[in-house]
């Protein structure tokens, strides 16, 4: 399909409430990342999805398409390697919950490949936060590999495994809302994951996102989406649960009593500047910060440890990961992680 040509009557379709077909959201994909199209007719193809109905389908063809890009290719594997990541909750600007979460669960035995974006709502994203405290992202595959092996956690920038999607996800910042990049990015870590851990900031992506996960063999999987609009297992609401197991998706709600926990109030997690969010993520570590955020990084550990099969219940992983930070391995394995990043 030649988009230059079909481009005025592809986005015309928006406007008449008819979506993109599979062939089209592909072309415009190839497009956007190849440099056909202009940054303004990419910031139209981003917005003109938002307004549409998307499919697992669909997310899956672009998923594909963005994967052709990548610079991480393999075919290695480890046994129950998980991510964990989230689309960004609902402007709500919190600590790095799913970060701090992920350094826990690889302390308590999982094998976690972060993978992230950068994101355009979060004053200090993972990556700054990481950064600060002297972690960097993988460069390559044998660094991935190597601090999987010895550290049981790696982390992956987008920026580096899809230079080519830099642009576009630049482009995506400056439109200030969310877009469609922002529901592939969790989707998108180019290892061969057989768990993953997603946080949605909608409560309707819940089945779209378990569904994409069923098609994508993941053994276990966890998509969540907090009553308050958390884009993670929240200890301040219910949570709304979607789960993959067994190639069959079901559906649960929890709260923080299911764990004897109080409901705590989201000021309780709110984040701050990059300073601030990198001390905190240390202090959770060593078992120092308030107990609302110690008890929220820990169910959300407990999460990661379910997908990668280190426990049969959250209530099991929620006290592992307890235990992991009371016992000082949180903290370590960030100590000897740092030495392997450079």
């Amino acid at each position: 399909m030649i988009i230059d040509k079909n481009f005025s009557p592809i986005m015309e379709q928006v406007f008449a409430g008819r979506g993109f077909s599979i062939d089209e959201a592909e072309a415009l994909t190839f497009s956007m990342l190849d440099g056909t199209l202009s940054d303004v007719r990419i910031a139209a193809v981003l917005t003109g999805f938002r307004f549409l109905p998307v499919s697992e389908e669909i997310i899956i063809k672009i998923l594909k398409t963005i994967k052709t890009q990548s610079s991480f290719k393999t075919n290695k594997s480890f046994e129950n390697l998980v991510d964990c990541s989230g689309t960004g909750g609902d402007r709500i600007t919190t600590l790095n919950i799913m970060t701090t979460s992920a350094i826990i669960a690889a302390a308590a035995g999982a094998k976690v490949a972060k993978f992230t974006g950068a994101g355009n709502i979060q004053k200090a994203n993972s990556l700054e936060v990481l950064q600060l405290l002297n972690i960097f992202p993988a460069l390559n595959l044998d660094k991935a590999f190597e601090q999987l092996e010895e550290e049981n956690i790696t982390i992956l920038s987008s920026k580096i495994v899809f230079p080519s999607l830099k642009h576009l996800m630049d482009i995506r910042k400056t439109l200030g809302f969310k877009t469609i990049i922002d529901l592939i990015i969790p989707l998108a870590n180019p290892l061969n994951l057989t768990g993953q851990y997603i946080g949605v900031f909608q409560k309707d992506y819940l089945p779209l996102f378990a569904n994409c996960l069923k098609q994508l063999k993941r053994k276990k999987a966890m998509v969540v989406h907090g009553e308050d609009g958390l884009d993670e297992i929240s200890v301040c609401s219910a949570t709304y649960i979607s789960k993959l197991e067994n190639e069959k998706i079901t559906h649960e709600v929890i709260k923080p009593t299911d764990f004897g926990l109080p409901f705590y109030q989201i000021k309780d997690l709110l984040g701050k500047d990059l300073e601030y969010n990198s001390k905190v993520l240390i202090d959770t570590l060593q078992n120092k910060s308030k107990q609302a955020i110690i008890d929220a990084v820990s169910l959300n550990a407990a999460a990661t440890l379910w997908c990668a099969e280190k426990c049969n219940t959250l209530q099991e992983g929620f006290v592992l990961a307890k235990e992991t930070i009371s016992n000082g391995r949180a903290f370590k394995i960030l100590e000897s992680w740092k030495q392997k990043t450079h």
